[in-house]
């Protein structure tokens, strides 16, 4: 009698036979083949085989997609069957599980759509002001080929700096010799060696003293010594690897007055059951356990398995806070940042009126003299639409879009004083994109706008993530108007 087949029958192989890598750029609908998972079926009508699949992929892989803000479903065409992803503007990897061995064989990849020569350099340009979120998530087996190793360290010093400020002070029992008697003496101690030996105002005495963690602040020395241990032989990449040093330096003379102690596993997880600012410490301990684990450090270790995220709407925010910053140095002026919750205009409804607007809170808004200039960041693909195509042929929903980004920023002219206002849309745009802009002197657009004593104008402008020092000037026309 013939056996029946069992499901797993129509698998090739339990173990795909080479890695797999599913990429897409942010905010883009792909419909990607899936070859990854029919190359492991065997059956002579396939479809429903592979249909079964990838419902279970979707399924064991949904918190992982989650992370990247990834919408994904099953796409039947009548002729072949395929992987419907749509991202938004998170960029990242996450380690996908295969619905054949549950474990972590596939990686799922997604890149800026306006492009950039990697996460470092993008990072260094915005001065630190926007880190990776890394995720808590299984090691991928590949991801991001641009992330120099002295990227983690980057968000290890910064979650060490919040755990350093953050460090809870707490009565210790010491033991130490006195000049008086403190808590509980050994009074036999004081008998028979003290005073025989003429010591009679030495007193071995315990009690409580108030000080600082001690305990993780060995661990903090620990994890710094060897940070800076790591970026020391990272120099060749540049002048913020320098600056890292500089950092880790200044962090370690808040831990002066302890010893480095390398944490054991279980000393780090009794730490998160300790009453502490749980965010802080759940951070700090895990920048800790990477480092004691040697996880991403140059020579020791493989940083391009680390699952991580970002937002590119707060990294483009981030990076143009940076031009402006060089322009203010250029020009001299203000800076003020709505990351920062420097730029809010509250708006007061009378009577309360709960779940509306409450402020208004613009990217960035920068004075100098009399003139005020507020200026928003839209990671969006405007700029590119428009330049591409005339404002006729464009899709209505891109119209819009533009129309509300436009009305936006003149809502923000509304809550200020001043009488010389300019604002600003920044979009984003690919590095050939800026450079053709340039040479047809079409990378400025102005408008102004007249109401009694105040004069507002509107600019349209652009700028690639990699805006040389010399390519800043060419945005100086909008604050010498």
């Amino acid at each position: 009698m013939a056996k029946k087949k069992s499901n797993t029958d129509w698998v090739k192989s339990l173990q795909p036979s080479r890695l797999n890598v599913l990429e897409l750029n942010d905010s883009q609908r792909s419909y990607l083949p899936t070859t990854f998972l029919s190359q492991h079926v065997n059956a002579r009508n396939e479809d429903p085989v592979i249909a079964k699949l990838v419902h279970q992929f979707l399924k064991i892989n949904r918190p992982y997609l989650n992370e990247l803000d990834v919408q994904a479903q099953l796409n039947y065409s009548g002729d072949d069957i395929k992987l419907n992803l749509k991202s938004h503007t998170k960029i990242g990897a996450v380690p996908l599980r295969s619905p054949i061995t549950h474990k972590t064989e596939y990686s799922l990849i997604i890149k800026p759509r306006f492009g950039w020569n990697g996460v470092g350099p993008i990072l260094s340009r915005t001065g630190f002001r926007y880190l990776p979120q890394i995720l808590e998530m299984p090691q991928l087996r590949i991801s991001e080929s641009h992330i120099p190793p002295w990227v983690l360290s980057t968000v290890i010093l910064s979650r060490i700096d919040h755990l350093i400020k953050k460090l809870d002070r707490r009565f210790e029992m010491t033991t130490q010799v006195n000049s008086i008697p403190k808590g509980s003496v050994n009074w036999a101690d004081y008998a028979q060696k003290r005073v025989p030996n003429a010591k009679f105002l030495n007193f071995n005495c315990t009690y409580s003293d108030l000080r600082d963690n001690r305990v993780i602040k060995s661990f903090i020395k620990h994890t710094l010594i060897k940070q800076k241990q790591s970026l020391e032989t990272q120099r060749d990449f540049g002048i913020f690897v320098i600056q890292l040093i500089d950092y880790c330096d200044s962090l370690l003379q808040n831990v002066f007055d302890v010893s480095p102690v390398k944490p054991t596993p279980l000393q780090l997880s009794r730490f998160l059951y300790q009453s502490f600012e749980a965010e802080t410490l759940t951070k700090g301990i895990q920048a800790i356990r990477w480092t004691s684990d040697e996880k991403g450090l140059a020579g020791l270790g493989d940083l391009h398995g680390l699952p991580w995220s970002m937002n590119m709407e707060v990294l483009f925010e981030s990076y143009l806070e940076s031009v402006i910053s060089r322009i203010s140095n250029k020009i001299g002026g203000v800076l003020k940042s709505g990351r920062l919750r420097e730029t809010i205009i509250p708006i007061d409804w009378d009577p309360p009126l709960i779940g509306s607007q409450r402020s208004l809170v613009p990217d960035i808004v920068f004075t100098r003299n009399e003139d005020l200039f507020i200026i928003d960041a839209k990671y969006k693909d405007h700029w590119e639409d428009l330049n591409i195509k005339n404002w006729n042929n464009l899709e209505d929903l891109i119209k819009e879009r533009h129309r509300n980004d436009l009305l936006q920023i003149l809502a923000y002219t509304t809550g200020v004083s001043q009488k010389n206002i300019s604002c600003c849309l920044v979009y984003p745009c690919k590095k050939e994109t800026w450079r053709s802009l340039l040479k047809r002197k079409r990378h400025i657009h102005k408008a102004e706008i007249n109401r009694g004593d105040k004069r507002i104008n509107v600019f349209l402008t652009a700028v690639p993530f990699e805006l040389d020092e010399e390519e800043v000037e060419e945005l100086l026309p909008i604050f010498l108007n």
